[in-house]
């Protein structure tokens, strides 16, 4: 890959991530908020708003024709967060015009629908439509109805509300439930217009292209309404302590099985030189069909229908979800410590530690095939840290990982939270 170039056209900072690896091109604009949570759902709403209500193209055969005509460009959004800042991202991506006969305007149109997606969605007296208000609040109860009917879904749900009941300033749901009263159609439409103009703004372009064609056409069509402010990029605080008191919390339901996830905390930080390690540790400990807790749980017990360890590098965590039946809870809760103590102590094979060593390099690896994830990595990096993600640097950082930086990861890991959702009611699930 080569070094990304940085340049500021018309306010803008755009980063252009050459590579001619992919066949395709890439255009994303990030929206960088201030930190915190407030109007979380109106900007989880505005993802979908409008990529899907545009002005220029009010249906979905008008808008689909179109596209068909930009060779079967694909638009699309999404509400993140990157560091403690809520990210609205928006995206197309379209065949490389270069190998296309006779295109030569292919790039500029589809930028100029980039912008249309962003400026010119449909409204109705200066203010986004009753529908599309409507039509996100019952999408989002809906979300949630879904959720309460899938058990495992909703049991991690309630994990969650545990887990993170102490940590407020690091989960951020989308959409939030609670908070959905708070959202009116005049609340969208003035987050939607602070889209625009209070808010950090940065275009990210990757691809095989000309750079000066791709400067003239940002100088020409960056639309004026969209306008960069200096919001700070703020990092979480994770209010990590080696000795604490894990919560435990017990819930009944109408389920079958008992369903138990347990999360464990990390100082270990995201884009660490420890970070390595720790994913390296999750697949050890049960990131994979020969990990510590399948094969002794599950396999040789056989006292789980599944068991995993997940681990979520940017909210510094590890979580063990297990299906086991209402007899063997405490057993298996005892287990899962087991098998981290079994790895805090450096007892594991070199054959298993060489596997999961091998699983994580391959997919780092799979990030050079992926044009969206190696995006990613960039917009996280550049904002987080200023600089460039750089994938053969990580690459050499996982093949330098010891069984000893492992065992180092596994002794970082503190019990937060115990939760199981156990039999009550009629079983249905």
């Amino acid at each position: 890959m080569d070094q990304p170039i940085k340049k500021n056209i018309k306010g803008i900072d755009v980063y252009y991530i050459k590579s001619d690896k992919f066949k395709t091109i890439t255009w994303s604009f990030v929206f960088v908020h201030p930190s915190g949570t407030n109007h979380i759902n109106e900007y989880y709403f505005l993802s979908d708003i409008l990529v899907d209500n545009m002005k220029k193209y009010p249906t979905f055969v008008k808008k689909y024709r179109y596209l068909s005509s930009l060779y079967g460009l694909d638009a699309f959004s999404s509400a993140t967060t990157i560091g403690a800042n809520i990210v609205n991202q928006f995206v197309v991506t379209y065949p490389n015009e270069i190998y296309i006969k006779g295109e030569d305007s292919l790039s500029e149109k589809a930028f100029i629908f980039l912008n249309e997606i962003i400026t010119d969605p449909k409204m109705r007296e200066g203010k986004l439509t009753r529908k599309v208000y409507q039509d996100s609040i019952d999408e989002a109860k809906q979300s949630f109805n879904i959720l309460k009917s899938d058990k495992d879904m909703f049991a991690y749900y309630q994990f969650a509300k545990e887990y993170y009941s102490d940590k407020p300033n690091l989960q951020y749901n989308f959409p939030d439930n609670d908070r959905l009263k708070e959202v009116t159609l005049d609340s969208l439409t003035k987050v939607y217009f602070d889209l625009l103009d209070q808010n950090r703004v940065s275009l990210f372009v990757t691809g095989k292209f000309d750079e000066s064609k791709f400067d003239e056409i940002i100088q020409t069509h960056l639309s004026k309404q969209i306008q960069s402010q200096p919001i700070p990029v703020e990092n979480r605080i994770y209010p990590t302590k080696k000795i604490k008191a894990p919560k435990m919390v017990r819930e009944t339901s109408n389920v079958k099985q008992a369903r138990i996830y347990i999360g464990y905390e990390t100082d270990i930080e995201y884009y660490s030189d420890m970070h390595p390690a720790m994913s390296v540790f999750n697949d050890i400990f049960g990131g994979f069909d020969q990990s510590i807790l399948f094969m002794d749980i599950r396999e040789r017990s056989n006292l789980a229908y599944f068991v995993y360890s997940h681990y979520i590098p940017d909210e510094q965590t590890i979580v063990v979800p297990v299906l086991t039946d209402f007899d063997h809870e405490e057993e298996v809760i005892e287990k899962v410590k087991s098998g981290l103590k079994q790895i805090q102590n450096g007892e594991f094979s070199d054959a298993l530690f060489q596997q999961a060593k091998n699983n994580a390099l391959t997919s780092l690896y799979s990030i050079y095939d992926s044009q969206p994830i190696y995006l990613m990595q960039h917009i996280k990096t550049y904002h987080l840290q200023n600089r460039r993600y750089n994938l053969e640097e990580r690459i050499k950082l996982y093949e330098s990982i010891t069984k000893e930086d492992v065992i180092q990861a596994a002794n970082s890991l503190v019990l937060d939270t115990i939760y199981v959702m156990t039999k009550g009611g009629e079983a249905n699930g």
